[in-house]
């Protein structure tokens, strides 16, 4: 017969074991700053740089590296795969109890990539509970120095390839960001026009 004491024993067991399921970064010896790096922008033939950091939060060292993977789901086409364009640097580290390490992600968009969404299926992949539209992800994977169970997180990543850029954008973005100095140097034209035509007359 299960005493009252081992009832208590086994619900607070399966209690934790929950919590440890339903939160698994919490239980990672490497913490990481992103859990998603969705709906990065950019043009073709572009590289976009993305930055993550990891921190060491066991009191061992640990080695690991990153890597990248794609869910491959039937009936997807060749947008959801991006793991040719990516790179991680370093892609391999060290690291030690309370150390943080930044990384750089490299995503090298390919000229002739037509403007959408890739490595997702929807802009609302990175969200919790919309895993199903995740295609691409980077992942760590680390493990005590010398080890041979490793531990790590699969982050999705996607990214919306945007059409061709207006050439006058920059001119715009020009006017915009200057625009008292826009406005004074239209004043100082019409006021140096309607001086001429003063003198002139």
């Amino acid at each position: 017969m299960i005493t009252k004491e081992r009832q208590i024993r086994v619900a607070l067991g399966l209690l934790l074991a929950g919590l440890f399921l339903a939160a698994p970064g919490a239980v990672l010896a490497t913490s990481v700053d992103r859990l998603a790096m969705t709906n990065l922008e950019g043009y073709p033939g572009e590289t976009i740089e993305a930055e993550i950091t990891l921190k060491g939060t066991h009191d061992h060292e640990r080695s690991g590296y990153w890597s990248t993977h794609y869910k491959e789901v039937e009936g997807d086409d060749e947008r959801m795969d991006i793991t040719a364009w990516i790179t991680i640097e370093p892609e391999e580290y060290v690291i030690t109890q309370e150390q943080t390490i930044t990384f750089t992600v490299r995503v090298e968009i390919p000229d002739n990539a037509r403007p959408g969404l890739y490595g997702a299926t929807t802009e609302e992949a990175g969200r919790s509970g919309h895993s199903a539209e995740r295609r691409t992800y980077v992942i760590f994977r680390d493990t005590p120095t010398g080890g041979s169970v490793y531990s790590g997180l699969l982050i999705p990543i996607s990214v919306q390839v945007l059409g061709t850029p207006n050439p006058l954008t920059p001119v715009l973005d020009f006017i915009v960001g200057n625009i008292l100095l826009v406005v004074a140097g239209a004043i100082i034209v019409v006021l140096a026009v309607l001086l001429l035509r003063k003198s002139r007359a």
